[in-house]
């Protein structure tokens, strides 16, 4: 779980896009999720992420997020199911006809699962093919966003896998001097868990340390901010964005023809 944000070196095409075009590309997935909501348009739209994901090699290290979130469309099924009533009853969860399940309701839980699924993994497939420095020369560079928000928005994503690790090590840690965590009822969970939350506030304020440290002596903010490389724009790039564009734009013109259109 701790990989799910990190960077994963590979020698694919994917990887070898330029980061706008591959941001533009998950932003385009996004916006094509939220413009249909029949199920098998955003099936084919997570199928195409998928094949994305196995283009830039990165599918096996996304396996597990991708049961992950598959679990937690199932849950997002369930609710649909237990809370949303059609016209079209299936059949009951209960005998005397209680709790009925609809087609509706079980194709619009179908649709906003695959729409979650689509939308997330795009964006950790962006994030598993890219670099972070080379995310925030996009960002600051060519989006011209603040640095110092894009500065504390990247630094804060790349610090979640370390953080989760060192959960796991303190966990453990715990555990051998004698400390039951997993045991007992929710309450002496909680209680339990106090004794990981304390070293790992005390860890991350010590890493925050560290890291303003660091900045200071390499000058953060003292002038105009140079880079040692810059990735450059080319052909390819150019194309992949203005077929997105396309593909924006003809979505949209479908969408207000009518395809795509479930109306649950």
């Amino acid at each position: 779980m701790a990989r799910v944000v990190e960077y994963v070196y590979r020698e694919s095409v994917v990887h070898q896009l330029h980061p706008l075009s591959k941001l533009a590309w998950a932003l385009g997935v996004m916006v094509l999720a939220l413009t249909f909501n029949h199920v098998y348009y955003l099936l084919a739209l997570l199928s195409s992420v998928v094949m994305v994901a196995a283009a830039g090699k990165v599918l096996k290290d996304l396996a597990f997020v991708l049961k992950g979130l598959t679990l937690f469309g199932g849950v997002l099924v369930l609710l649909q199911v237990l809370f949303f009533h059609g016209q079209d009853v299936l059949f009951y969860l209960l005998p005397g006809q209680h709790l009925p399940v609809s087609r509706e309701a079980v194709l619009l839980g179908v649709a906003m699962a695959l729409r979650m699924m689509t939308v997330v993994l795009s964006f950790l497939v962006f994030l598993a093919t890219t670099q972070f420095k080379d995310i925030i020369l996009v960002l600051t560079e060519k989006l011209k966003l603040p640095y110092d928000y894009v500065f504390m928005f990247m630094t804060a994503l790349r610090f979640v896998p370390t953080f989760m690790m060192e959960a796991v090590q303190v966990s453990y840690a715990q555990q051998v001097r004698g400390l039951p965590i997993d045991t007992g009822n929710p309450l002496r969970k909680l209680k339990a868990y106090v004794a990981v939350a304390l070293p790992l506030v005390l860890i991350s304020l010590k890493k925050a340390e560290r890291l303003a440290i660091a900045m200071e002596t390499r000058g953060y903010g003292s002038g105009v901010r140079t880079y040692l490389k810059e990735p450059s724009i080319e052909r390819i790039d150019w194309l992949v964005m203005f077929l997105i564009a396309v593909m924006i734009v003809v979505a949209i013109l479908f969408r207000l023809q009518g395809f795509g259109a479930a109306g649950y």
